[in-house]
């Protein structure tokens, strides 16, 4: 599997940091689709195959935590989930815990999750 078979969603309210890995992971190789909000992405979910998701945790209309708990309920191959998020008061554990793959406190490193992507998803 190369980075062109994997589909990301980007879901920040962020919409420079958003730019910024859209940017980097479609050089990268990746197919990329953005939301701005948990509703936003449950949306494009609906009507697009994902494989990883990428999510800021404090959003308005809808935030990380219950998209996350979203997709885990509903979706019977839910896609790898991925927290990217400048809010330590949830603990790195707990959010493991809820299902997700992997957390990058920001400011992180594009590089890192990148090698995250690529090795749980056994990309090459």
């Amino acid at each position: 599997m190369k980075p062109a078979d994997l589909t990301l969603l980007i879901v920040d309210d962020d919409a420079d940091l958003v730019e910024i890995m859209c940017r980097t992971f479609q050089e990268m190789g990746f197919n990329i689709l953005t939301a701005s909000s948990g509703t936003a992405a449950l949306g494009v979910l609906k009507e697009n195959q994902v494989d990883v998701v990428l999510s800021d945790i404090q959003m308005p209309n809808g935030d990380g935590i219950e998209l996350l708990a979203e997709i885990m309920t509903n979706h019977h191959e839910p896609p790898v989930f991925i927290f990217i998020t400048g809010h330590p008061e949830i603990s790195r554990q707990d959010l493991l815990a809820k299902g997700a793959t992997a957390v990058f406190p920001k400011p992180f490193e594009l590089e890192a999750v990148y090698q995250a992507i690529i090795k749980t998803m056994g990309a090459t």
